[in-house]
């Protein structure tokens, strides 16, 4: 990827590296090998502006007119990516198609890669507590095992997402999770001041990771970030701390052809 190789260590082997221009990017290295190209864009770019977008995309080293995206409905739907902007409608996309740029849109949900080492397959899932509870990264196995590939040759990567610190939910969405052992926390544990005094804290990644090895990933085959979206001095768009109709920010990934 082009740019200076200054980086900085956002945990799970997801690095900040700067680009071109003053841009940066977070790029998710776990997944060099196997042959994907993984990153995501911080503070520094509103996904709102298409025309930024595909130039960062640009100075990130990829095609900016081999990107396409799903609506996002903030589901569980898996669907097919096609070239073309648009792949129709769900929260993942799946492709053996070698070139193709999958992209999801994020603001504390969190992006996930999951690529087959042994093949050109990847999938690329825009997950929130929603598409979570609802198995996304169940389904996105079961996708991938459908289209040929075995769960033991699969490596994933969580990138940044709002983090157990500061993500409050109430007792009707902690229940939704607590079939996943610590990834429901008490509400002391939040440094985000707490908007009710039911709560609850939740914790995405370790949700996503044990969804990802109950589908039958290996453990250590599974790579989370510990950057949190709200309060990491980084910089990412937040939902929680900007509010509805607040900037996003772009996760991408391409197979290396």
């Amino acid at each position: 990827m082009p740019g200076d190789a200054a980086t900085s260590d956002l945990g799970g082997g997801f690095v900040l590296t700067h680009l071109a221009q003053g841009e940066s990017a977070v790029q998710a290295t776990p997944l060099a090998a196997a042959g994907v190209t993984a990153v995501m864009s911080t503070q520094g770019l509103n996904a709102r502006n298409t025309d930024e977008t595909l130039a960062w995309i640009r100075n990130a080293g990829l095609a900016a007119n081999a990107v396409t995206a799903a609506a996002q409905v903030h589901g569980a739907d898996i669907v097919r990516a096609r070239p073309g902007a648009s792949s129709g409608t769900g929260d993942g996309l799946l492709t053996d198609d070698a070139g193709l740029v999958l992209s999801v849109k994020i603001a504390d949900c969190a992006p996930v890669w999951i690529a087959d080492r042994a093949s050109k397959r990847f999938a690329l899932l825009h997950a929130g507590w929603r598409g979570v509870s609802s198995h996304i990264a169940t389904n996105a196995v079961t996708a991938l095992r459908a289209a040929g590939s075995e769960p033991a040759n699969l490596v994933a990567a969580v990138g940044p997402h709002l983090q157990s610190c500061c993500f409050e939910v109430g007792p009707e969405v902690a229940e939704r999770f607590s079939r996943w052992p610590r990834s429901v926390k008490p509400a002391d544990e939040l440094r985000a001041p707490r908007v009710r005094d039911d709560s609850f804290a939740i914790d995405l990644g370790i949700a996503i990771a044990a969804q990802l090895r109950e589908a039958g990933m290996p453990e250590d085959a599974v790579f989370v970030a510990s950057a949190c979206t709200r309060c990491s001095p980084v910089g990412f768009h937040s939902y929680r701390r900007n509010g509805a109709g607040g900037p996003l920010m772009i996760a991408v990934g391409v197979r290396r052809l």
